[in-house]
């Protein structure tokens, strides 16, 4: 019975459990504090602020890596399982962890969906605490208050929005969850759950202005405009809404110019954290190794090479390309070969092909040339999605790319070496667009999202099918299933997802 009840009494004790750094970005956490009196000055609420961070990467055990409570929100699964769960990508792992998502087959006992579910919860309860007890607390500056509230606040949204996006109906804790029947709670529905997306993350453009936090990690006023402005893509598809869909084109209109977009070929290098494109972006850092602070990028997604001829250590391939992945790329596409790649030769000149291709993204080979735990950022947000949205919301909202449309599609295009979009009618655009995403985003997390938001059911069984011959989505999978665990322990408050 302990792993019945391992997420849930996880999810209570991350209200106590604070990294006492200083400094997120630059210093190493030095222990915890665990008081419950323990919001009392201005530095109390830095700590509980910069806590939310470390769930973000590390969570709540972040220094036993066998533990089943290891690693946060970004290091886990949320970039890799909507890859998998799709036609981008397969698991090459024999686990049936990773296989059944791969395979649709995804069930209420998943471990990965069960891990998914607490690292959302667990940061939403941090971002609750300091929500609910930062406002009581005397600053000398007021700018200083709202901004780590607003800090708070855009990652509450940025939780609640992707839990939406996974699991469709969740339960909506809005204050610090201190007991076992606080938690207890049943599901509440997307439509009261968006009203107070949206308001998180108005509060959050508009606050977030303390220059001293703001950048390397941490958002920009103009990282919830950016947010707000796939929130309002999101919303705006699945109402049929064109309101919406003009919000989504007005804030990243708003975005684009502040984040100029420079070449792919740069975007993933390390000398390029934290500019151009980036609007926001996961600061993995693996110099800060009391903690695991480094990502799994290279760990889970490079192939096993030879280390003692120059391959890097700890690959484990456990993800690679579907072939229909890299044949999608036209001809003179600079992302394909930044993205992907099916050999690798070594210092003695001797060249190893892989059995698939592997994705190397992440990997700046002359930065970080031995991998392993990586200093490469997860990049939520950048520039180019904005341009997407702006391009898919216009042809939603006119049933036809207009020209503003046309621009947004190609100045992603034009990047990538490519000429301007044949596409001039509402089908062909739509279908352009989500193809750009695929060959833009591959390995960011966005693919089976876009999939949903775009495409039928009988469209997603073409796609799949054709990229994973044998592989058959269902309707049920639109949605995760809710964690089996947290169902027994909710005393029938949790129901299940259709099709589970």
């Amino acid at each position: 019975m302990k792993k019945t009840y391992l997420y849930l009494s996880i999810w209570i004790s991350s209200i106590g459990i604070f990294s006492a750094c200083s400094d997120f970005l630059d210093e190493e956490a030095k222990g915890s504090q665990v008081d419950k009196n323990f919001y009392k000055t201005e530095s109390d609420a830095v700590a509980a602020t910069d806590a939310i961070y470390s769930y973000l990467i590390s969570d709540a055990d972040a220094y036993n890596l066998w533990s089943d409570n290891f690693g946060g929100l970004f290091y886990n699964d949320f970039w890799e399982l909507p890859e998998l769960m799709s036609d981008n990508a397969v698991s090459k792992q024999s686990s049936p962890e990773y296989q059944s998502i791969d395979k649709f087959q995804v069930d209420a006992y998943s471990i990965r969906v069960a891990c998914l579910w607490r690292d959302f919860y667990t940061t939403i309860n941090v971002c609750n605490t300091v929500i609910a007890k930062v406002p009581d607390i005397s600053f000398t500056d007021e700018v200083k208050k709202n901004q780590l509230i607003a800090e708070a606040k855009f990652f509450r949204a940025l939780c609640y929005f992707e839990l939406t996006r996974f699991f469709g109906d969740v339960p909506l804790h809005t204050v610090p969850t201190e007991s076992v029947s606080e938690a207890q709670i049943p599901r509440t529905s997307v439509v009261q759950i968006y009203p107070v997306i949206l308001e998180d993350l108005d509060f959050a453009e508009k606050n977030l202005k303390y220059e001293d936090r703001l950048g390397n990690g941490r958002p920009y006023a103009l990282s919830a405009s950016a947010l707000l402005a796939r929130v309002y893509l999101t919303l705006g598809q699945k109402e049929k809404n064109n309101t919406y869909l003009q919000n989504a084109v007005t804030k990243a209109d708003a975005v684009i110019p502040a984040f100029p977009m420079g070449s792919y070929e740069d975007l993933f290098k390390l000398e390029n954290r934290f500019k151009g494109e980036r609007i926001w972006e996961v600061n993995f850092n693996a110099s800060l190794s009391q903690g695991w602070k480094g990502n799994q990028f290279l760990v889970r997604l490079l192939p096993k090479m030879d280390t003692e001829k120059g391959g890097p250590n700890n690959a484990q391939g456990w993800v690679a390309a579907t072939d229909n992945l890299y044949n999608i790329f036209e001809p003179n596409d600079t992302r394909r070969d930044v993205t992907l790649f099916k050999s690798f030769t070594y210092t003695d000149g001797s060249t190893e092909t892989f059995d698939a291709p592997y994705f190397c993204k992440y990997w700046d080979r002359i930065a970080e040339p031995k991998g392993n735990e990586s200093n490469a950022t997860y990049p939520y947000l950048r520039t180019a999605e904005m341009y997407l949205i702006k391009a898919e919301a216009l042809n939603e909202i006119n049933q036809n790319p207009t020209q503003a449309a046309k621009d947004a599609l190609n100045a992603v295009r034009r990047r990538a070496g490519l000429g301007d979009t044949p596409a001039n009618n509402y089908t062909d655009f739509k279908k352009a667009v989500l193809a750009e995403r695929r060959m833009e985003f591959a390995i960011e997390g966005h693919r089976w999202h876009d999939l949903v938001r775009m495409c039928t059911l009988d469209e997603i069984k073409e796609l799949v099918g054709t990229a994973k011959p044998g592989v058959v989505p269902r309707e049920a999978n639109f949605l995760f299933p809710i964690p089996n665990n947290d169902r027994i322990i909710s005393n029938g408050r949790l129901t299940q997802n259709d099709g589970y």
